[in-house]
């Protein structure tokens, strides 16, 4: 289904036998690799350099070993070790892959002219291999900024032979979009915009993570006159990267040299939100829990309207006022600027700016009928991330407003727990997925809010409408498949012990779960699970050793989770690119950065500890926080190789990864695939939730 990003063996057969350095090994191996793997994880490095050592001296006939201590070495961005390992390893099996390895591990270090030389040779041997061309391409740009170690007759001339190897590469590895994500800056330096769009349209195809892509496209839009289009890009960008200053200043000077363009484009906004008509509210089922959901927090302006008359009223249940159904009214917050205004102020006001409200404490806004929503305008979503957005959306229940002092106020939406799942299940999963895998999320969704009870009550809420909870879009996202679902689930819950287990989950695993313990520091019966067909992968024994953790990362493994072609979820393997300036500039005060090192995994592989050495010192980053520091990557399943330059520094590094998410608990394209092959909701959620039980919610 996919084309490996990195290709260090090759493709393996159904008996899932390495057709390499160990080709058929002896039960007894697979133990000294989990023993390695143990240490792995745990960052036992001299333990496993005398491991190996004994291993070697025991059976000096297989240098198979030799292969555990390059990728150690690797690991640690030690690449003259990693060279050493293997040139021992060549001189005792000549194996074009590990001659591969070893030349790619020269390019990494700096060492560019042999690199050069043993590339090009093997590329004459075996000139449709991916991770040749990727090295290749790699090696071009290398050469168009070091001038000393050109072949060609130019800067421009390297990297316009770095533009035909990315081609090629993108003609054989359809997924893999770094490389499209390269091919694109390529072009856009050598001026070729035509190829440069392409390219950046397409990387977001491959890979909406590549969230610069969309500056580049609104930039090369507005170089071609097409203002709308490049406003309408730079809003999607702004939605991404809302704290990038440069990126606001660069829409806003769009905006001035074409005025009429933007008044159009805002004109069009203003319409969509007075056209839209909300879908009509349709029976759910009975709850006895109600939701506090927190739309929004600090906010200094809200506008809504209400399908029917809109009671306005305290939480006690006294009347304030009723606003006509159809009419727009927005909620203010003006901060007190003494003596002018000696205190907050926070008012409702209809679309002329009559006060018709004015308030210090919660209000609750609530539809006259019960089977009317109440609609608010431009709510943002999931702010920073990716697949950021603002829409329109309609909610059933009741719309509450919190003034916060000195912040503006909070926006909870108040739903009954069946119609809070019906708005998060077509929100986290296609309504087109099978019907089990629909029926599996509607029970996590459930189970997870009322885990959740309580846990924002400094903010007046109980969950959150993004990913820091689960992402609720209210009565917008609803469709009657996924209604469906939490109709024919009702009321059933994931328990242990008699109580909710907060049951997580995760986009993609990338084909094995976490502990939730290991993941997160915290105890819960929510326990890592191997997620692919038993028949599959005997060859990867967890924890992992060096050498098949970075296999596991890089090859096209059969998991459950792995869809290439499933729109939205077709980076089951992907990998990212980033600058050691730019991490620098996240860590001051240690200077340049010389390593990043992964010095403690889960057992299933995932970084727990990054460790950031810099010329003055070193900084570690943990869980999920790793995830930020590298760029907003999509997990913690990582291989980080960084590219030296001939003075020995780091300029960049190049992270492998797997999965999308956390990876605890429910792998959502895993429960895709599990009921394509057939298993029904209440197997697919004992698979993740093994140490779970289904049970019905009582009053």
């Amino acid at each position: 289904m996919g084309v490996p990003l990195k290709f260090k063996t090759v493709f393996w057969a159904a008996s899932c036998l390495w057709v390499g350095s160990w080709f058929i090994r002896p039960a007894f191996a697979e133990s000294f690799e989990v023993e390695i793997g143990r240490m792995f994880a745990q960052g036992k490095d001299p333990e496993i350099r005398y491991a190996v050592q004994k291993r070697l001296e025991e059976n000096p006939a297989d240098p198979g070993p030799l292969l555990e201590l390059a990728d150690l070495d690797e690991s640690q961005g030690n690449y003259s070790g990693a060279v050493a390992a293997y040139e021992d390893y060549l001189a005792q099996k000549n194996d074009w892959t590990v001659r591969r390895s070893l030349a790619l591990a020269r390019e990494q270090m700096g060492d560019f002219a042999n690199a050069a030389r043993d590339l090009k040779a093997l590329e004459r041997e075996h000139p449709q291999d991916p991770e040749l061309l990727w090295g290749l391409a790699r090696l071009c740009l290398e050469q168009a900024r070091w001038r000393s170690f050109r072949t060609q007759a130019s800067r421009r001339e390297a990297m316009r032979e770095a533009q035909d190897d990315l081609t090629a590469l993108a003609g054989l590895a359809p997924h893999f979009a770094l490389a499209t994500w390269e091919l694109a800056e390529v072009s856009r330096q050598l001026g070729d915009n035509t190829r440069a769009l392409e390219a950046y349209e397409l990387v977001l195809q491959q890979d909406a993570s590549f969230k610069r892509a969309h500056r580049y496209i609104a930039r090369l839009l507005a170089r071609r006159g097409k203002y709308i289009e490049a406003l309408a890009k730079y809003e999607q960008a702004m939605a991404v990267e809302p704290n990038d200053e440069g990126l606001k200043k660069e829409a806003q000077r769009l905006a001035l040299t074409a005025p009429r363009q933007a008044q159009k484009r805002k004109a069009e906004r203003e319409k969509q939100w007075e056209s839209w008509t909300p879908p009509q509210e349709t029976p759910i089922a009975p709850s006895p829990v109600t939701l506090r959901v927190g739309l929004s927090t600090g906010t200094g302006r809200l506008v809504f309207r209400g399908e029917s008359d809109l009671q306005v009223e305290t939480p006690a249940g006294k009347p304030v006022t009723v606003l006509k159904a159809g009419e727009d009214y927005g909620v203010l917050y003006r901060r007190a600027r003494p003596p002018w205004r000696p205190k907050d102020a926070w008012r409702v006001q209809d679309k002329k700016g009559k006060t018709v409200a004015s308030f210090d404490q919660r209000l609750w806004i609530a539809p006259l009928d019960p089977q009317k929503p109440v609609v608010l305008h431009a709510i943002s979503s999931n702010p920073g991330y990716f697949f950021a957005k603002e829409e329109d959306r309609a909610y059933r229940g009741l719309v509450e407003i919190l003034p916060k002092a000195g912040e503006g106020f909070n926006v909870i939406n108040r739903v009954s727990l069946e119609d809070y799942t019906a708005g998060v299940l077509p929100s986290e999963m296609a309504p087109s997925w099978p019907g089990e895998a629909l029926k599996a999320q509607a029970v996590v969704a459930r189970s997870y809010a009322l885990s959740r009870l309580g846990r924002h009550n400094d903010q007046g809420f109980d969950v959150t409408d993004d990913v820091q909870d689960q992402v609720y879009r209210g009565l917008r996202a609803e469709t009657q498949r996924s209604n469906e679902a939490v109709r024919e689930t009702a009321g059933l819950v994931v328990e242990h012990g008699g109580k909710v287990v907060p049951t997580v989950f995760s986009a993609q695993c990338g084909g094995h779960t976490q502990d939730y313990s290991e993941a997160w520091g915290y105890k819960a019966p929510v326990v890592g699970v191997a997620d692919y067909d038993p028949r599959y992968n005997q060859d990867m024994e967890f924890p992992l050793s060096p050498e098949r953790m970075e296999r596991w990362i890089k090859e096209d493994r059969e998991a459950w989770c792995r869809f290439w072609g499933l729109k939205g979820y077709g980076n089951y393997r992907w990998a990212w690119i980033v600058s050691a300036e730019d991490l620098q500039n996240k860590v001051p005060g240690l200077g340049r950065i010389r390593r990043l090192t992964v010095t403690q995994r889960s057992t299933a592989g995932w970084a727990e500890r990054l460790w950031v050495e810099g010329e003055r010192g070193g900084r570690v980053f943990k869980g999920d926080s790793i995830r930020g520091f590298l760029g907003g990557i999509r997990s913690n399943l990582i291989w980080i190789e960084p590219q030296f330059n001939p003075q020995g520094w780091p300029e960049e590094f190049i992270i492998y990864g797997g999965g999308w998410g956390h990876g605890v608990g429910m792998c959502q394209v895993g429960c895709y695939g599990l009921a394509l092959a057939g298993r029904d909701f209440r197997t697919i959620l004992l698979h993740y939730f093994p140490e779970g039980s289904l049970e019905n919610l009582g009053p």
